[in-house]
């Protein structure tokens, strides 16, 4: 736990209160005091001048379940100001889990957030089964973030009902022990639960948690509302189907006193009008005591797609088996007239979000495998189309072919229009987050989310003061996450805190690296231009420059 002192800095602490200047000091990782000209008394001296002294941003939805396992700095999170994270969203988690259902969970868990099941089963100790014995061995894990977690309702309903989890509705026995199990994470620390209405594995099947009936939720949230915790969750695809979830959700919670947080609030370019209705519903459901807030993240959702093991094509049976299959599978695939005919009814009959065949024109093409193709890198799938001609699954196939299915194509499925996503942003229901940062690595990185939020939207746009979004980032996650001790700066809270002049930060493009375990790649961002990002106490980034100190771990809902 470090002592210093931070010195000539403008003070926003969390609250939305105007900057002032300020120097704040630090004792044991805590807050000591903050006023004027404080004496220095032996400690480290911090210079903050010409910048911003912040409390550490908290960022709600990650999934570094598996990631604190092989860095435990969590890269490049601290250069981007955030010091504490939440994993097990996603109705996901790596607790409670017998060992005999070990493979089959981790595959759900690979596939849903795609990261490699033979990296998690070598990389993950896997030496626990109940929630509580997964807190006791994280708990001896140092990390430079401080991590809290969600426990998943898959997972409790797995651990229940084992394979029946995933084909019918609970019996009154097992919906009372999974109440207990739930009642014994939140006491070992869980943040809250989380829920999916949206996730399929890698066959096609629904989550454990569709299964779930009036009976079942209203059991769950009575016991997330004894322990003051909250609940995340993931609706359905379509705008009337989450609007219908949001309101059946709304029902539990406004009875039991608990808040939501659903997953995730974009302006979804295919249906310019979705944000806006669904901001009416979650208004309307708060007008009824319903606290649901939409997880809202500042950052274009551009995709790379590609075709191995992805759930990019998830919502068209016939492709989704082509992507899970091996490559000889692939290609002997592609040359069958009778998967070809599949393919093309399927194309025709289900909508796919993720990668949209009805609109080729937004596919374009990112990477190929064969030098002769490059010209075609960044035109589309609708230029190959109406060049090639014939049914566009067909035509996708061929082309997959020739590159050996190693190509690429990139897709901007949300949040390209900054005006749209600034009146989100602004929106008393919704809560700033939803970054999902650990998972889908290859697709994208969701890293950086916080100083793309303070540069394009309080320094180039202006659409937050300062202080709003700083508030937004720090004091209100902790308020509705139920967080006490963090995001304010005052005596007594815990000393994370990030330092950074408003002119010097910078988001910049997303790359790849090889450091992941096995040399496998991810997609990261460089540092932000963060002058300094301190976890109880002590300097875990300076400069861009990540250090050796890991003064933070897993912690408590209650710590």
């Amino acid at each position: 736990m470090g002592d210093l002192i931070i010195k000539g800095g403008t003070v926003v602490d969390g609250t939305g209160a105007p900057g002032r200047l300020a120097d704040i000091r630090v004792a044991g990782g805590t807050i000591a005091e903050v006023g004027v000209d404080l004496p220095v008394r032996g400690e480290r001296v911090i210079r903050a001048d010409g910048a911003v002294v912040a409390p550490g941003f908290i960022d709600s939805h990650t999934h570094f379940d598996a990631t604190v396992f092989w860095d435990p700095w969590c890269d490049p999170m601290p250069q981007h100001g955030v010091t504490t994270v939440v994993a097990g969203n996603c109705s996901l988690g790596f607790a409670p889990m017998r060992p005999a259902d070990r493979k089959a969970q981790i595959d759900v868990f690979s596939f849903i957030e795609d990261l490699p099941a033979d990296m998690l089963e070598e990389a993950i100790p896997w030496n626990w089964e109940t929630f509580g014995d997964f807190a006791e061995a994280l708990s001896h894990k140092p990390l430079a973030l401080n991590l809290l977690t969600f426990v998943g309702h898959a997972q409790i309903r797995s651990y229940v009902m084992g394979a029946d989890a995933w084909i019918r509705v609970a019996t009154a026995e097992e919906i009372a022990a999974m109440a207990d199990i739930l009642s014994d994470a939140l006491t070992c620390g869980a943040l809250g639960m989380s829920f999916s209405l949206y996730d399929r594995d890698r066959q096609g099947r629904l989550v454990p948690s569709c299964f779930a009936d009036d009976a079942e939720m209203d059991a769950l949230v009575a016991k997330l509302g004894e322990h003051d915790a909250v609940l995340q969750f993931v609706p359905g695809d379509t705008t009337d189907v989450i609007i219908g979830q949001l309101e059946w959700f709304g029902g539990f919670l406004a009875r039991h006193n608990v808040v939501g947080f659903y997953n995730i609030l974009v302006h979804l370019d295919s249906d310019p009008e979705r944000s806006r209705r669904l901001r009416a519903c979650l208004e309307a459901l708060h007008r009824k005591g319903a606290q649901i807030f939409g997880m809202a993240s500042p950052r274009p959702f551009e995709l790379s797609l590609g075709f191995e093991g992805s759930m990019c094509l998830l919502a068209v049976p016939a492709w989704n088996e082509l992507v899970q299959a091996q490559l000889p599978d692939k290609r002997r695939m592609v040359d069958d007239s009778a998967w070809r005919d599949r393919a093309r009814a399927d194309v025709d009959s289900h909508v796919s979000v993720m990668f949209p065949f009805d609109k080729p024109d937004l596919l374009p093409i990112n990477s190929v495998a064969d030098a002769a193709l490059q010209p075609w890198i960044g035109r589309t799938l609708g230029d190959l189309i109406a060049e090639r001609g014939g049914h566009p699954s067909d035509v996708l196939a061929d082309w997959l072919l020739e590159n050996d299915f190693a190509a690429t194509f990139t897709f901007a499925i949300a949040n390209t229009d900054l005006a749209e996503v600034a009146g989100i942003l602004k929106s008393p229901v919704a809560f700033i987050s939803g970054s999902d940062a650990g998972a889908h690595l290859q697709m994208f990185c969701a890293a950086g989310d916080t100083t793309l939020l303070l540069t394009r939207f309080v320094r180039d746009r202006g659409d937050l003061t300062l202080e709003e979004a700083v508030h937004a980032l720090t004091g209100r996650q902790a308020e509705l996450l139920r967080l006490p001790g963090r995001g304010t700066l005052a005596p007594g809270q815990a000393a994370d805190i990030t330092i950074f002049a408003l002119d010097e930060l910078r988001y910049g493009p997303q790359r790849l690296v090889d450091d992941l375990p096995g040399g496998r790649q991810r997609l990261t961002r460089d540092p932000g231009g963060y002058r300094y990002t301190i976890v109880t106490g002590e300097v875990v980034q300076e400069a861009g420059a990540l250090t050796d100190a890991l003064p933070a771990g897993w912690r408590s809902r209650a710590e």
